[in-house]
């Protein structure tokens, strides 16, 4: 690793708007640059590390909180980590989908120790086109991640129309006038276009946020939770499905994720949720000797853990 500053990209957006499908795009699709990867959860079962599709790429996971407060310490000494370790040129952060990535880009700037190896390159908010007008409204999060972001990934269009996406990036320009709009589905985008851009301009920032450089300024912190579980049985593929559809009639689930292990089928499979969409599809085969199990995180606000939990188990095979 030479002594020139790395790009760095934070990779931010709502929950379930398309974060890790835009990292392993760029995982799989950009070869001009080898990465390092900081996946942050926050549930208390690490999910979207497994998710990821790893490449030759360091991936260091981070748990229990949002990467903005309670463990944002841990975020300087993983990004220190990495770059004692070296080999890469590049480095991605994902934030939960709760997190603000003000004090994240604070990180890369206030750090004298990282300055030297890292800069800020672009701050990337995905958005879900269906979602995100409800979101911003429900939760001042989801205004955060769209005014602090160099680029907007407007995804998920096939979900909405053309009068609909029109005020959604009405809504965006209103909030974020500075910020570039890439339309798109499955968080594809023109790579060339994203990376290594150079986007990132305090002066902006300090527009939308006077005190963006402030450290102790306040924050609107999401009253959202998360509930984690593992369970080491196989499940019904039939009771599961009925189990999921139930819970989004009756709960207000924002996002829900995790692989689970289906009775009589040598793949694992993926689920994920946002709001009441949800998908089901085979993944990999499990691996000889690898133990299985499932492993899910629902987040939403007011939810029962007690009750999702027997939910669950009733689906036990």
């Amino acid at each position: 690793m030479t002594n020139t500053a790395i790009p760095a990209t934070i990779l931010t957006g709502f929950l379930g708007a398309g974060k890790t499908t835009l990292l392993n795009h760029i995982l799989n699709e950009q070869s001009d640059y080898k990465f390092a990867v900081i996946v942050n959860e926050i549930g208390e079962i690490g999910i979207d590390g497994a998710l990821v599709q790893k490449q030759s790429e360091e991936i260091l996971e981070m748990r229990n909180g949002c990467v903005c407060c309670s463990i944002r310490k841990d975020l300087v000494k993983g990004i220190q980590q990495l770059l004692k370790r070296g080999g890469f040129d590049y480095l991605l952060v994902e934030t939960t989908g709760i997190a603000d990535p003000g004090p994240i880009a604070q990180t890369f700037l206030n750090i004298p120790q990282l300055q030297k190896y890292a800069r800020l390159d672009s701050i990337v908010t995905v958005i879900d086109a269906e979602q995100i007008l409800a979101q911003m409204e429900a939760d001042d999060v989801a205004v955060d991640q769209v005014a602090m972001a160099d680029f907007v990934l407007l995804n998920k269009t096939d979900l909405a129309g053309e009068s609909e996406l029109g005020a959604v990036e009405a809504k965006i320009r209103d909030v974020n006038p500075h910020t570039r709009i890439f339309r798109s589905k499955q968080s594809k985008v023109n790579l060339t276009e994203l990376l290594d851009m150079r986007a990132f301009d305090v002066d902006r920032k300090l527009e939308v946020d006077p005190k963006f450089l402030d450290e102790m300024r306040e924050r609107t912190h999401s009253d959202i939770v998360s509930f984690s579980y593992r369970l080491d049985s196989p499940i019904s593929i039939e009771r599961f499905e009925d189990f999921v559809q139930d819970l989004s009639d009756k709960h207000a689930v924002y996002r829900s994720k995790g692989f689970v292990w289906i009775e009589g089928n040598p793949r694992r499979a993926v689920f994920h949720g946002v709001n009441s969409r949800f998908t089901v599809f085979w993944d990999r085969l499990w691996e000889k000797g690898e133990e299985r199990e499932s492993r899910l995180v629902f987040i939403g606000k007011s939810l029962d853990g007690g009750a999702i939990e027997a939910g669950l188990r009733a689906c036990l095979a």
